[in-house]
C-alpha cells in the first residue's frame, strides 16, 4: 500500500503509565514486526512480549520514545531504562558470564539499557528506527547504553554498528534460550548528539516529506516543518 505523499509523523516520549495506555499497540507493533522474516515469531513469544512490557512499565527511569502517522496507532517504539547491578542469578546471571565480570561492570552496570526497539514493517526503510532509538540514547542519562539482540546480519545490526554498538558476547538470552548478542556503546557527548541528530532529522524527511512533532512526557510539544 502506497503512503501519501505528505505524512504527518508524530514521536513522543512515554512514561510508564502513558505506554500502558497504549501497550496493545505496541504490541501490535511488535507482532508484526516480528512474525516476518527472518524472524518468524509465532503468538507464543507476542505474548511473552507483552508480559514482559507490562512487567517493565514500573522500571527506575523507564522511558518510551513512540511513532504515529497521521494521528493513527503506534507504528514505531524503542524502549528502555537504566540498569543496576547485573547479580550472577537467572537471565542476568547469563549475561554477565557472557560479558565476564568485568565487561558486566564497566559496560553495563549502570548504564542504559536498550531493551526493545521495533518498528511496523510497512514503515521500514525511511529511517523511523534511527529516529526513535537515537532519540532514546539522547535522554539516556549514562555514559554508556547496552542492548541484547539476534546474531542475523538484519538491518537493526547495520543500525547499532552505524550508533557504535559492538559485540561483546553471546549466550542463550532469548526467547527458548536462543543465542543472543551483546552490544555496548559508549554514548555520544550531548553537543555532539545533538549535531548528529540534526542530519539524520534532514535524512528522514528526504525519504518522506512530513510535519514531524516531537512531545516530551511534561507536555511539551515542538513541531518541525
Amino acid at each position: 500500500r502506497r503512503l501519501p505523499a505528505t505524512v504527518v509523523t508524530e514521536l513522543a516520549c512515554l512514561d510508564g503509565p502513558a505506554t500502558a495506555a497504549v501497550s496493545d499497540q505496541l504490541v501490535a507493533v511488535y507482532r508484526a514486526a516480528m512474525a516476518a522474516p527472518p524472524f518468524f515469531e509465532s503468538e507464543v513469544e507476542t505474548g511473552w512480549f507483552a508480559e514482559e512490557l507490562a512487567g517493565e512499565l514500573t522500571e527506575a527511569g523507564y522511558r518510551c520514545w513512540v511513532a504515529r502517522e497521521d494521528g493513527g496507532p503506534v507504528v514505531g517504539f524503542a524502549y528502555g531504562f537504566p540498569t543496576g547491578e547485573v547479580p550472577p542469578e537467572g537471565w542476568y546471571g547469563l549475561l554477565r558470564e557472557a560479558v565476564g565480570p568485568d565487561g558486566a561492570d564497566n559496560w553495563l552496570a549502570g548504564q542504559f539499557a536498550v531493551v526493545w526497539i521495533a518498528v511496523h514493517p510497512d514503515r521500514r526503510g525511511r529511517g523511523l528506527g534511527r529516529e526513535l532509538l537515537e532519540r532514546l540514547l539522547d535522554g539516556a542519562g549514562t555514559e554508556r547504553a547496552w542492548l541484547v539482540t539476534h546474531g542475523l546480519d538484519a538491518p537493526a545490526r547495520a543500525l547499532y554498528r552505524s550508533l557504535g554498538f559492538r559485540e561483546l558476547g553471546r549466550a542463550p538470552l532469548g526467547w527458548h534460550d536462543a543465542e543472543r548478542v551483546v552490544l555496548p556503546a559508549t554514548l555520544a557527548a550531548p553537543a555532539l548528539v545533538d549535531r548528529v541528530r540534526g542530519h539524520t532529522l534532514a535524512a528522514f524527511r528526504r525519504r518522506v516529506p512530513a510535519r514531524i512533532t516531537l512531545a516530551d512526557p511534561d507536555g511539551t510539544v515542538a513541531e518541525v516543518d
